[in-house]
């Protein structure tokens, strides 16, 4: 039986818990952002506007997997993050008419987008590269305390 004075993970690391709670607001703050992004003021900004958006997909897909795989760790999640995003973003070359019905609704839209564009790619890597660098940053703080 544990001392009820010692701590339940080892000090430094995060439990999975608190893990999902960052993830969770990870993916809110991401979704915010994307959604704000296309809307002015911020839609008319040179690089927020047009490539705003994708990097908080990408930030938000990388708050998904940090959601369902909270062990694993951050590099592995990135390179899980910009997969699917370059999974998605390639399977808009395709021309298939269930997934244009689904691309045809909003939602389906703001999750599978519209278009193939080769700078999307760049907005997911700094998205997926800015998720992992505040995903350490919170872990660095977090060990302060």
């Amino acid at each position: 039986m544990r001392e009820p004075d010692q701590p339940s993970t080892i000090p430094g690391r995060r439990s999975k818990a608190s893990t999902r709670l960052w993830a969770t607001g990870g993916m809110l703050l991401a979704a915010a952002f994307g959604l704000g992004s296309r809307i002015a003021p911020m839609a008319d900004w040179p690089i927020i506007g047009p490539y705003g958006g994708d990097a908080a997909w990408a930030m938000a897909a990388y708050a998904g997997w940090r959601l369902l795989l909270p062990g694993l760790d951050r590099r592995w999640i990135a390179g899980l993050a910009f997969g699917l995003a370059t999974t998605v973003e390639v399977s808009q070359l395709a021309d298939w008419d269930w997934l244009n019905s689904i691309r045809a609704q909003r939602l389906g839209a703001l999750l599978l987008g519209r278009g193939f564009l080769w700078s999307d790619l760049a907005a997911y890597a700094v998205g997926t590269i800015t998720a992992m660098a505040i995903g350490s940053l919170t872990d660095v703080a977090r060990r302060r305390d």
